[in-house]
């Protein structure tokens, strides 16, 4: 079951751990940054005007209908008037128990990826390539659940961050309201080598069989940074029935409370009825912003391409936050940061290692104006091999003709050409495009594939 972080533990204990509490959990963090390559964000909400937005998130996951109401009445005239609502009887069932601000340890990630498939579900023997890109994925930098289970991906953060330091940035809400840091036990690294293992020799998705060992990454950058939070622990008196102990957790990134999420665990009652039953958390957010998955040639009966590739952003999703045992909804699966901090980096993270890089560092930059340009190289790919099967299929492929757009005038002209004559165009200029991407390879990339050439060959 997925353990609720209580905010006295957090009070008691410099550093959270991993969900499965150890002495490691309550040891003293070094009072240096493991690591100049680690960024962090400011924090833009004020605690006062945070704990007033969080009450108001607090009130409505309690699901009780007094509470909803005055949550209303805060939202349309303030706290002001909350005095006249507690004679009512409106809130006061309800306490916020305790409030922390919290430095959260979170990965960026841009990532290449691409192999060979097998497509199932169909007569002939079809292999595809399939290749796939992030850009600024997520992954939580520390197993501790249920903060695991909750993406922090969506602010578009400044392409300028300041180094994390602890002395600055534990105090920087000044005194009496202490910043609790998390440290980063967990990367993207381990991450990659778990989801090799996961997938195996013969792994079954959307029609499609995948063997990792056919698969390359062709690009992996990791950019650490310690993101604002505020985790509030609130107590709901229910009666006869106890009480419910449940926290709300708010990003603090931003001078405007509206662009900083509020997610809190729904009701047992609401997860039960299947209303949320899909996430450990209300107001997700999603774990891949940007992807992109393309299978060539394009053949069915794959469903793995659609809009905003969704097939890939959900299956990523439900695995790292997965949803409630559909037999016991009380049980949640831990997340697989979990097994990777104790079975992939279990002597901690490689701060040296290339591909962990610093999220103002020219490097995200220059990898994130790559991906746009393999992205469209390999669009043209994908529509280069699609041809040639098809074509090559057909009874009488000279007789094949398209619809051509020429944009290069003044006005767009159309003519019609026969395929053959498409396909030299198009291979001509995919030609071109593989050229291009290798010559504006970042320079750290193309030395990282270097020296693990060499490191091959001597094996």
């Amino acid at each position: 079951m997925a353990m609720r972080i209580s905010t006295r533990l957090l009070r008691s204990s410099p550093a959270a751990g991993p969900s499965r509490i150890t002495s490691r959990a309550f040891s003293t963090p070094s009072q240096t940054s493991p690591s100049p390559k680690i960024s962090s964000v400011p924090f833009k909400i004020h605690p006062e005007d945070a704990a007033q937005r969080m009450y108001i998130n607090g009130l409505l996951a309690s699901a009780a209908i007094p509470n909803m109401i005055l949550a209303g009445l805060l939202r349309l005239f303030g706290p002001s008037i909350t005095p006249l609502a507690n004679e009512f009887g409106l809130g006061t069932n309800l306490k916020m128990k305790d409030m922390k601000a919290v430095l959260y340890p979170i990965w960026r990630v841009d990532s290449i990826a691409e192999g060979d498939v097998k497509l199932e579900g169909t007569k002939q023997r079809v292999e595809p390539k399939m290749w796939i890109s992030t850009r600024e994925g997520y992954v939580p930098g520390n197993p501790f659940a249920p903060l695991s289970y909750l993406s922090f991906a969506v602010p578009p953060l400044p392409d300028d961050l300041p180094q994390y330091n602890l002395a600055e940035d534990l105090t920087q809400l000044g005194d009496g309201f202490e910043v609790v840091p998390v440290p980063f036990t967990v990367s993207p690294l381990g991450l990659a080598k778990k989801i090799r293992k996961t997938i195996g020799s013969n792994k079954r998705w959307e029609n499609i069989s995948i063997d990792e060992s056919k698969w390359e990454e062709t690009l992996l950058a990791a950019y650490p940074i310690m993101f604002p939070i505020y985790i509030a622990e609130f107590e709901h008196d229910l009666g006869d029935d106890g009480k419910r102990t449940y926290n709300v957790i708010m990003d603090a990134h931003d001078d405007n409370p509206q662009n900083c999420r509020v997610s809190w665990p729904p009701p047992p009652q609401l997860v039960e009825s299947g209303r949320f039953d899909k996430n450990y958390f209300v107001n997700p957010a999603p774990f891949l912003p940007m992807a992109n998955l393309i299978i060539y040639p394009s053949v069915a009966p794959h469903t793995a391409v659609g809009p905003n590739t969704s097939k890939l952003v959900e299956s990523f999703r439900e695995w790292m936050s997965p949803s409630p045992d559909p037999d016991d909804k009380s049980i949640i699966a831990p997340s697989p940061t979990l097994s990777l901090q104790s079975d992939e980096e279990v002597d901690g993270i490689n701060w040296e290692d290339a591909r962990i890089q610093n999220w103002s560092g020219k490097e995200r930059l220059e990898n994130g104006d790559w991906i746009e340009q393999a992205l469209k190289t390999q669009k043209g790919i994908e529509t280069l091999e699609t041809m040639s099967y098809f074509s090559a299929r057909a009874p009488h492929p000279e007789d094949l003709k398209g619809l051509v757009i020429n944009t290069a005038g003044k006005r767009p002209t159309f003519e019609r050409k026969s395929l053959s004559d498409m396909e030299h165009q198009l291979r001509v200029d995919v030609d071109r495009m593989k050229k291009e991407l290798e010559e504006t390879k970042p320079e750290w990339l193309r030395k990282f594939d270097e020296e693990k050439k060499k490191k091959a060959e001597a094996e």
